[in-house]
């Protein structure tokens, strides 16, 4: 049986539902009872009172929670069953209220300008919270209607977001990251200038590109941490990024010896101007170039050139930037940032087409882009078919081994996707090289070659712009043409490391600006 009510303002009292009627004038048309609340409902019951309004002798008339009524009612199979579920109730006192209150009721409980749900953050602290209080993840995850991977996630998302980051959010007054965001801003918790980074990243749409840029970054320290002593226990001096060598500074891999054979770091290792500098274009973390201070000097020479008659007076040795190019290239720091910023991008981007060819349904221009390509076949089609490369590209893109085979049950909106991630694979081939970004004469390949990856590179990322994807400022540079530019606030000092990485030169910024 039910608590008696009175009429008093607000009295809580226990009733069953077979004792609620439902307010005929309620204004709500949709109950959204999704699963999730569902679950909850089952799970707990109805935690927050529902409030009526007594019609006399045991019949009430419900005004508030007719989502929380008919959550519980969908517990139970039959009438009977429903109506003997007991719920939490306030009854409101008739002779207070007044004419067409029921509905400014309605609308102050439901309306988004009165209410404010828990952030992600907040939802993930009360997960976090109730496993630390001692309660297993499994009956928090039946006890909210979560996944037990959603609990799991969160929890881990909660306790590895520190204070540093949450004043961080608290100051730029985000609140909306899911938990997906959190989880990268606690990945970097121990590194605030980079919080600050990904935060201004995220407000500018260019999120996915600063956390590979930051994640390549850190793998870079890390490795290098690991590389210094070995190289000095080799007793291999290392030029560090604003270190300087003389103007003569040669690539070891460019000379031949006195003997005319080709010379290799080994090879290279006793000579007085033997040095190690950090990779233009590392293959992996840490990996390093070698330098030969004075090829001329130490009787090294470019192939094919013979060594001079007689030694001539030696110039002056003009100190310059480590392993720093020929005055008419551009610097070797500068080709670095800009091959980092390729990098990341290039990573960021095919994550970003991953998750396009997985939708279930295809962006409207699609269809027609691929259409165009098949039918004007254009390098990086023609150039790509068949190509192994591009094979597992296309796996990596599709998430399937077999593509050709998900194909035969594919929908025609999976098939569009699907054809696409063949297009997007030949494209993505064209563009692994990593001098795509340059706009120098003096980059080592052909002028027109160069020119011609870049056009390709114009078209591919051009049009995936057009469907959404957020360009980095490295590709807004080829989209536009324009030379990269240096300097860009996205990539400011990275964990102090501004000059030894040059991290200035890599953004998230938008080019309107730099270009």
């Amino acid at each position: 049986m039910s608590d008696t009510a009175t009429t008093t303002p607000m009295q809580r009292v226990t009733l069953q539902l077979g004792q609620i009627s439902v307010n005929p004038l309620n204004v709500r048309q949709d109950l959204n009872l999704d699963e999730k609340f569902l679950k909850s409902v089952a799970a707990n019951g109805v935690k927050v009172p529902v409030v009526v309004l007594p019609l006399g002798g045991d019949a009430y008339e419900l005004k508030m929670g007719h989502r929380r009524y008919f959550a519980a009612r969908a517990t139970k199979e039959t009438d009977a069953e429903q109506d003997a579920i007991e719920v939490p109730a306030y009854v409101l006192d008739p002779s207070l209220r007044e004419a067409g209150e029921d509905f400014i009721d309605q609308l102050i409980e439901n309306d988004d300008d009165y209410r404010r749900g828990l952030t992600e953050l907040e939802q993930a602290d009360a997960l976090f919270g109730a496993v630390g209080a001692g309660m297993k993840q499994a009956r928090v995850a039946e006890l909210t209607g979560r996944s037990r991977r959603d609990v799991s996630q969160a929890v881990k998302t909660a306790k590895s977001v520190g204070e540093r980051t949450r004043s961080a959010l608290a100051e730029a007054g985000t609140y909306d990251l899911d938990l997906e965001v959190l989880g990268v801003l606690g990945e970097f918790d121990d590194d605030s200038a980079a919080v600050d980074r990904l935060l201004d990243a995220y407000a500018k749409g260019r999120f996915e590109f600063q956390v590979q840029w930051e994640r390549d970054d850190r793998a870079e320290q890390r490795a290098r941490e690991q590389v210094r002593p070995q190289l000095q226990a080799a007793g291999v001096r290392l030029a560090e990024d604003g270190d300087t060598l003389p103007q003569t500074a040669e690539p070891v891999s460019e000379l031949d010896g006195p003997d005319g054979e080709p010379m290799s770091a080994e090879s290279h290792a006793d000579c007085p101007g033997h040095v190690a500098t950090w990779a233009e274009n590392p293959r992996e973390p840490g990996e390093v170039d070698y330098f030969c201070t004075d090829p001329e000097r130490f009787g090294h020479y470019p192939p094919q050139e013979d060594a001079p008659e007689a030694d001539g007076d030696q110039d002056e040795e003009q100190p310059q930037a480590a392993g720093a190019a020929k005055p008419s290239e551009p610097s070797r720091e500068y080709v670095k940032a800009g091959n980092k910023a390729y990098r990341a991008a290039e990573k960021a981007r095919q994550g970003w087409l991953k998750d396009l060819v997985g939708r279930k349904t295809a962006p409207k221009p699609l269809a027609a882009f691929i259409t165009e390509q098949l039918l004007t076949c254009p390098k990086p089609v023609a150039q790509w078919v068949g190509d192994a490369g591009r094979r597992d590209l296309v796996k990596e893109l599709t998430g399937y081994d077999q593509p050709a085979e998900r194909a035969k049950s594919a929908t025609p909106a999976k098939l569009t996707l699907l054809n696409f991630a063949v297009l997007a694979a030949t494209f993505e081939k064209r563009m692994g090289e990593v001098r795509t970004w340059r706009t120098d004469s003096t980059a080592r390949s052909a002028v027109y070659e160069l020119r011609e990856m870049r056009a390709d590179a114009r078209t591919w990322l051009s049009f995936l712009a057009e469907i959404g994807y957020p360009l980095s400022n490295v590709e807004q540079a080829i989209v536009e043409d324009e030379p990269f530019q240096e300097g860009e606030p996205d990539a400011a000092d990275t964990d102090g490391q501004a000059d030894e990485d040059g991290p200035d030169a890599v953004s998230a910024e938008d080019s309107e600006d730099a270009s």
